[in-house]
């Protein structure tokens, strides 16, 4: 606290500073020690008042405070190492126990009243608590939980957030510095995806929740014969529908909760950067200070050597000099403590006329819609009071049996409009899901089958090497062999006959002959594969003959043998460890491309089921009502005549598309045969002449069997495409078949109740008609 004496002394040495020159103006800092000084005694007193836990929670420090301060940085020792080196003079450590001791009693006076008043405060709350439990008070005008915080092992920092006032103008502040700027990417990064998180987790409890209330009501739907039971289960829909509401309601109170949370925790993070560029900032304004200080106690020092050696002035005391500008700065600081507390509470009066005028709005808004609302819910009243007063008179006019009939007709019409609305909710949201699904299943297939690309042709290439180097070895052990071989065939097929290969007469295949004929063409398949690896193989060896003959040449001449077969010896190595390397290779690959076929036949299997279950939904609400259910058996009996006779064309098609692929692969057969013999005989010739290279085929030869290969081909494919166009043709009939099917058995169920239900009515309207007759 301030003395008059004080005051006097401060107006004092303002007026000296005023005749100086003020090198710039300190402008107002933003750290926390600021609002630590300009917190008043009052200002505590109504902070120690709030002891509620509702204003607290948006900005209480978490627990494990002395877990934080134990993981300090190095540049921060370093400092703190610096601090302790540096030697303090002894007129500032007058000046800092003096403000210690100063801010010491203050503390006590205001830590006494606190507790006096908090006193107070849980005693009022312990009788409110008494008086509510007496009384019976509802938890919504209860008074509310109250929590008293302990500050003990809290650092400073952390006890100036819950005082700071430049808290909310800290948040809107930009950070100047790239590490907090990437610290704080980082930390939005991390915390920003938790609410879809959470909200897609809660969307597919929501869903699943739904999917089981449909399996209960569609189990139990058989089980309501009479009125009372349909009343209970009519409830018990009711009862679910407020719980899924109030469901709904709870998600999106957490996620927006969550999402509060996490801009106050991002906002909250802002603040120890903007302190640390405001602290910056003080420390590079008091260095400047310290300068200038620096270069006037230059000037004085030189002025008093001139003068000491012109005539015999007194030189003031070094002592005194320092005194007097503490004395100043403790002035100036005062002052400025003073103004800046008078900022403060003009901000806080501000702010708080600018909370009231907001909440003035707000209720002004409220009672306007809320009139709005009043006056349109009165016309709807008076609009459906004339709308019911009209229908009773002309209901009044007919009998009281038609009263009854068109009372019970128009609930079973409400009843069904809410079941239909039901459903439609239902199957939007289904699609909704399946959209999503459907969309991210995609995503997945795309990279899938990116990756399937990638590996199949690494697996190519691997396999290629794999198969030429292995052919390497064998080639040149196998040619004499075949060579002999050939010569024995070429000649026992001259002496014999060629016409056998032949066949005799086209008959129909059996089954036997048609399985044979898959095999055989998944056999040729690989054996064409099996040709193109071995060409490649002998590329490959050609090239690493070349090589190694290469090496012999070059090392032959000027160097021993030992050399040569060294070098030798190390090509081959290096062509071994690349023939295992890519066998792991090729192994790997295979293994990832099994398990990414069985994921994608997986994911085909549920992207089929959904759209099942979604084209179900839609065909309920869009069948036709009006249809009888006679026509609807006889639209039935059609689609099966038409889909049996489909069937019975796509086994013939089948059948007569396996003859034909059975004939053209004995065509095929008989074509390589004569080829073969005409190649061996060509071999042999050239064998026997003496000569390398056989004779060149004639190209007309080529050009008509070529000819005759591609129509049987063209024939085959052309037979191919129409039993794909009818399979496709029959699919779509019996999705339609199995449609029209549903739709007749719910209508079937409908048309029932309604029976039953018309058959319960005009029982209740006979026995009333017979009361009334006796009664009369």
């Amino acid at each position: 606290m301030l003395q008059p004496s004080d005051l006097s002394t401060v107006h004092r040495e303002t007026k000296k500073k005023l005749g100086r020159t003020m090198p710039y103006k300190r402008p107002q800092s933003l750290s926390p020690v600021t609002g630590r000084l300009k917190t008043s005694p009052t200002r505590a007193e109504v902070r120690s008042k709030s002891l509620t836990g509702t204003g607290m929670q948006g900005q209480k420090p978490s627990l494990d405070h002395s877990n934080g301060n134990e993981a300090v940085s190095p540049s921060r020792l370093m400092g703190q190492d610096e601090e302790k080196n540096t030697v303090i003079p002894q007129c500032m450590l007058t000046k800092m126990s003096r403000i210690l001791a100063i801010k010491k009693r203050e503390f006590l006076k205001l830590r006494k009243s606190l507790i006096a008043q908090q006193s107070t405060v849980l005693e009022n709350y312990a009788n409110l608590k008494e008086l509510e439990n007496r009384l019976s008070v509802s938890p919504e005008d209860s008074v509310g939980n109250l929590q008293v915080v302990s500050m003990k092992g809290w650092p400073a920092h952390d006890i100036l957030l819950l005082v700071r006032d430049d808290v909310d103008a800290l948040r809107n502040l930009e950070i100047n510095s790239l590490i907090g700027s990437h610290v704080l990417q980082q930390f939005s990064s991390r915390l920003n995806p938790i609410p879809d998180e959470v909200l897609a987790v809660c969307a597919e409890i929501s869903a699943r929740r739904l999917e089981l209330l449909d399996m209960l009501r569609c189990k139990h739907r058989l089980d309501r014969p009479n009125y009372c039971t349909n009343l209970d289960w009519k409830t018990k829909n009711m009862a679910f529908d407020t719980e899924t509401e109030k469901l709904h309601k709870m998600v999106n109170e957490l996620t927006e909760n969550i999402k509060a949370k996490v801009l106050t925790a991002f906002e909250l993070a802002k603040i120890p950067w903007v302190d640390r560029d405001s602290i910056i900032k003080k420390v590079e304004r008091a260095q400047k200070e310290n300068l200038i200080l620096q270069s006037k106690l230059d000037e004085l020092a030189k002025n008093n050597k001139s003068t000491e050696k012109g005539s015999a002035i007194p030189v003031p005391d070094p002592q005194s000099v320092c005194e007097e500008l503490s004395k100043e700065r403790a002035a100036n600081e005062a002052l400025k403590e003073v103004v800046a507390s008078a900022e403060t509470m003009l901000r806080v009066a501000r702010a708080r006329i600018a909370t009231l005028e907001r909440q003035l709005k707000d209720s002004r808004t409220e009672l306007e819609g809320a009139r709005k609302r009043h006056k349109e819910l009165e016309h709807l009243y008076r609009t459906r009071e004339s709308s019911y007063d009209a229908r009773s008179r002309k209901l009044m006019e007919v009998s009281k049996t038609g009263e009854i009939t068109i009372e019970t007709l128009s609930r079973q019409r409400d009843a069904l409009e809410m079941r239909v609305k039901e459903l439609r909710e239902q199957a939007a949201i289904a699609e909704q899901a399946v959209k999503a699904r459907e969309a991210q299943l995609q995503a997945r297939f795309e990279a899938l089958q990116a990756k399937a690309t990638e590996q199949e042709r690494c697996r190519n290439e691997a396999d290629a090497r794999v198969a030429e180097l292995e052919a390497k070895l064998k080639e040149t052990e196998a040619a004499l062999q075949d060579l002999q071989e050939h010569a024995a065939i070429l000649t026992d097929m001259d002496r014999k006959r060629c016409l056998d290969y032949l066949p005799t007469k086209e008959n129909e295949p059996s089954e036997k002959e048609t399985e044979l004929w898959k095999e055989l063409q998944v056999t040729r398949a690989a054996l064409s594969r099996v040709e193109e690896e071995l060409h490649q193989s002998r590329l490959d060896k050609d090239s690493f003959l070349n090589s190694l003959a290469r090496i012999a040449q070059g090392e032959g001449q000027g160097e021993g043998s030992e050399n040569l077969q060294e070098k030798i010896a190390i090509e081959l190595l290096d062509k071994e460890q690349q023939i295992v390397k890519l066998k792991r290779a090729v192994d790997e690959h295979e293994e990832n491309q099994k398990s990414m076929e069985e994921s994608m036949t997986q994911y085909e299997n549920q992207l089929a089921a959904l759209r099942l279950e979604v084209r179900r939904l839609r065909n309920y609400d869009c069948f036709a009502k009006e249809v009888k259910y006679e026509d609807l058996e006889t639209e039935l009996l059609e689609l099966n005549m038409q889909i049996s006779t489909l069937n019975r064309e796509r086994s013939e098609l089948v059948s007569a598309t396996a003859s034909r692929a059975l004939m053209l692969e004995r065509y095929e057969r008989s074509t390589e045969l004569f080829a073969n013999m005409i190649r061996m005989r060509r071999d042999l010739r050239a064998l026997i002449d003496g000569r390398t290279t056989p004779p060149v085929m004639d190209e007309t030869y080529k050009s008509e069997v070529s000819r005759s290969i591609s129509s049987v081909c063209v024939n085959a494919a052309d037979t191919w495409t129409a039993l794909r166009a009818e399979r496709v043709r029959v699919m779509r009939l019996e999705a339609a078949l199995l449609t029209q099917r549903l739709q007749l058995e719910r209508q079937g169920q409908v048309r029932t109740l309604l029976e039953r239900r018309r058959a319960m009515f005009e029982r209740i309207a006979s026995e009333t008609n017979q009361n009334n007759s006796t009664v009369a």
